[in-house]
């Protein structure tokens, strides 16, 4: 009797799933609509990708064009690179708030909160001038669960090896008069104690295949996040919103160092809060809004071992306000326009020190504005273009540094031609970036200041197609983009001194071409997801007679695929990220070898409000590989990685359960 009604109680999940899985085809359009005459722009929520999402990082990595540089296993540092750019090139954005900017270059992935229904959009080619000033390097905006949600909450948890253990919870609750709340909790923590391959054999050992276990890699975090919507109106029947968003986050992070430099004492005690009101208000024939923030960041680094040059103790905060206000609208039933007057300020300060070199604390102030505008010349037709004019000043408390003020255009025109299935698109553009305060002004027992830096530009041109179709049951959708970028007083780290100390220098020219590809397809339970990026880079101000340097950390080749089949109420999943061509030093003379990692996952769903999974990454526990240095075909073995000296994990497993309630 108890196996019968098991029998009967799985068929029904069965059909529960297969008439959801009918629904989700039926719904999915395979028509190439909306204008991409911007930019062309990349999208992902959580809950929805092949993967089970553990960080910011895992959210945005199988997108095309985007290759995320990793210091170790999930939720650790882990920096973006888009097209080949640097990571202090790439905007980051969340909630509206920016993360980057002058007092923090480069953001820390690994260290963003993720909670469900999180989206995530990157721009490839260009940003909208409204989300304030434009990169180098594309731009990363973090998007909030989104107050059009129905009703429902949300916890998504998981353990795995190495210690993990995640958690994320969402709830939307409606408070009547269309007001809603939204509330979000994040909180992880791992011991990071994979082993890898020691090649320097310290302490001696004449095992070639001896291991070291990773120490000192822990990490434990804990966010935060509520939401209010509040409609309102005025007298006259306009109608209008407001959205307030705060956010809290602490972080521990322990530093292991590289596998040349173990760093057994160091840690980063880190806490962030923001906040953002943004109001929208009807207004003709389109709406008004402003937006304020403002953000706190504060940092402990403590190094019990610290020796000579290095810091012992350095605690700093960066804090950030700014204020946003523009009308976006249809001037015509052909044409829409936003356009937006901004201005910020930062600030870092430095607050207890024990070492050889403090930094002083520096300023930066800036107004900018922009405006984005869109013309359906027809409806198979779309124009586009888009302008912005910033200003900034510099200044730091060490008087011996002059302030510094600038004022720098950016722009960008695209148009998109469409066609029933196919869409093609182009866009061109210049665009600019100010030298951070690392770069300016120097770190603590680290890189030099250097004042006289110049801001970096770039000229960016791009060209690509999106295609979908249906051949019966089956659905194809694929794009394809090739890009070219030309940056002149590139900004880059020389050693200089005896000592090899870091210092940020203008380099002059640098060229980077490449080619991004995605393709989806589904037929009946199968699915494929695949996004590869082609890149070839050059330093051209290095260039001898016969070769041009290709710049660091960028890799040539880059292949991110997953196949999945679904039966009933199981999923199972095969995937395969593989990485070449990739060098590791400035002089490009020591090739990072190439890798292919492969994972596998099984999802299982338990109704209609529940999802077991596992997955398990570096299924083959790849963990070494040959290094070719230099021009003497000298090999070494070293742990594989993203940067030479930190290696990444190998085979580890990770099981999760998702329950959703209305």
């Amino acid at each position: 009797m108890r196996a019968k009604s098991a029998a009967l109680a799985l068929v029904a999940l069965t059909r529960v799933a297969l008439a959801q899985a009918q629904e989700r085809e039926e719904a999915e359009d395979v028509t190439v609509r909306g204008s991409r005459a911007g930019g062309f722009v990349s999208e992902a929520t959580e809950g929805e990708a092949a993967r089970e999402l553990t960080d910011a990082a895992t959210l945005v990595e199988a997108m095309p064009g985007v290759h995320v540089r990793r210091q170790g296993a999930d939720d650790g540092f882990a920096t973006l690179s888009i097209r080949g750019s640097s990571s202090s090139q790439v905007n980051v954005l969340l909630a509206g708030v920016p993360m980057s900017g002058a007092s923090d270059p480069s953001v820390d992935l690994g260290s963003m909160p993720l909670w469900p229904g999180a989206r995530a959009r990157v721009y490839r080619s260009f940003a909208p001038a409204s989300l304030g000033q434009g990169s180098l390097g594309g731009t990363l905006v973090l998007d909030l669960p989104t107050s059009r949600m129905m009703e429902r909450s949300e916890v998504w948890s998981a353990v795995g090896s190495f210690g993990a253990a995640r958690l994320r919870a969402g709830d939307v609750r409606d408070l009547g008069g269309g007001a809603q709340l939204i509330t979000a909790l994040a909180a992880a923590r791992a011991d990071d104690d994979f082993s890898y391959a020691n090649p320097l054999h310290q302490p001696p050992s004449l095992d070639p295949r001896e291991t070291l276990t990773r120490d000192n890699s822990q990490h434990a975090s804990a966010s935060g996040l509520v939401g209010l919507v509040l409609p309102f109106a005025l007298t006259g029947g306009r109608h209008g919103s407001l959205r307030i968003t705060t956010i809290a986050q602490a972080r521990q992070q322990h530093l292991p160092g590289t596998i040349f430099t173990l760093t057994p004492r160091q840690t980063l005690n880190m806490n962030r809060e923001l906040m953002s009101l943004e109001a929208t208000l009807g207004a003709g024939d389109g709406a008004v809004f402003s937006r304020l923030w403002s953000k706190r960041e504060a940092r402990a680094f403590v190094d019990g071992e610290a020796t000579g040059a290095g810091a012992a103790l350095a605690d700093t905060t960066i804090v950030g306000a700014g204020v946003a206000a523009g009308w976006r609208g249809r001037p015509s039933s052909k044409i829409r326009v936003e356009a937006v007057v901004d201005a910020k300020a930062e600030r870092f300060a430095p607050g207890r020190y024990v070492g050889p070199s403090p930094t002083a604390g520096a300023t930066r102030t800036a107004v900018g504005s922009g405006v984005d505008a869109s013309w359906d010349v027809r409806p198979s037709l779309s124009l586009s273009a888009s302008g912005r004019v910033d200003a900034w000043h510099d200044a730091s408390v060490d008087a011996a540094i002059a302030p510094a003020t600038e004022v720098r255009p950016s722009a960008h025109v695209g148009a998109e031609v469409h066609l029933p299935s196919v869409a093609v698109g182009a866009h061109a553009g210049v665009l600019a970036r100010p030298p951070n305060f690392a770069e300016r002004f120097g770190t603590s027992g680290g890189a030099l200041a250097s004042p006289e830096l110049q801001t970096e530009s770039a000229s960016t041109f791009d060209l690509g197609a999106r295609w979908a179709g249906r051949a019966g049951r089956l659905r194809v959708s694929a794009e394809a983009v090739a890009f070219a970028s030309w940056a002149r007083e590139l900004i880059t780290y020389v050693l200089v001194s005896a000592r090899g100390v870091p210092k940020a220098v203008n380099i002059g020219e640098a060229r980077i071409l490449g080619l991004e590809a995605s393709l989806a397809a589904q037929l009946g339970g199968a699915r494929l997801r695949a996004s590869y990026t082609g890149l070839s880079t050059a330093n051209l101000s290095a260039c001898s007679a016969t070769l041009c340097p290709s710049l660091p950390g960028r890799p040539a080749r880059d292949l991110s695929a997953d196949v999945s089949y679904a039966l009933g109420p199981v999923t199972v999943r095969y995937g395969v990220d593989a990485l070449a061509g990739m060098m590791a030093d400035a002089a490009a003379t020591i090739d990072v070898p190439a890798r292919v990692l492969q994972s596998a996952g099984l999802r299982v769903g338990l109704g209609r409000f529940a999802v077991v999974a596992l997955d398990v990454r570096n299924l083959f526990d790849v963990r070494t590989g040959e290094y070719a240095q230099g021009f003497n075909g000298t090999v070494a073995t070293y742990p594989i990685g993203d940067a030479l000296a930190f290696p990444l994990p190998g085979r580890s497993a990770l099981a999760s359960l998702r329950v959703t309630g209305p």
